[in-house]
């Protein structure tokens, strides 16, 4: 199941990151200036949990302002959370929001050091004393074109 779910987010996340940039009124708005330096997919170790065996973050930053945290409880699903992500220096803030834009909990901040985002505030009562930690993950390279036009070489 978790190897049927990591094959999912291949597939989707690439999709979901390109999709925050086609959301209503995303045109609007101005891409940050460092989009290219933190969008794509960060995802956690497996974290512990109060009820189940753990639990797996991912954070899918779009080329936009639009973002969405996942948190797969193993064994029991998960919930997904669709927000906005803005930076400012070596720190990412992501806000999940209600539909309308209210804000939906309190904003997480994290600090990038290397390829890795470390938390400095989140809701502790929430999260734990250990917040996300999440690490970026690179992009599946893409197979070369087939130039042969299926001819053996």
């Amino acid at each position: 199941m978790v190897g049927a779910s990591r094959m999912v987010w291949m597939v989707l996340v690439p999709c979901a990151v390109l999709a925050c940039g086609r959301q209503g009124g995303s045109a609007q708005r101005a891409a940050p200036p460092d989009s290219a330096k933190w969008s794509g997919l960060y995802v956690s170790d497996t974290l512990p949990a109060a009820d189940v065996r753990g639990r797996v973050v991912r954070l899918a930053i779009g080329t936009d302002t639009m973002a969405i945290l996942e948190i797969e409880f193993i064994g029991r699903g998960g919930v997904a959370r669709r927000g906005v992500w803005s930076a400012r220096g070596e720190e990412l803030t992501f806000e999940p929001r209600h539909i309308d834009g209210r804000p939906l909990e309190t904003a997480f901040l994290w600090r990038l050091e290397g390829n890795r985002l470390v938390p400095l505030r989140w809701n502790r009562e929430v999260y734990g004393s250990g917040g996300l930690p999440l690490t970026k993950q690179a992009l599946p390279a893409s197979a070369p074109a087939d130039t042969t036009g299926g001819a053996p070489r």
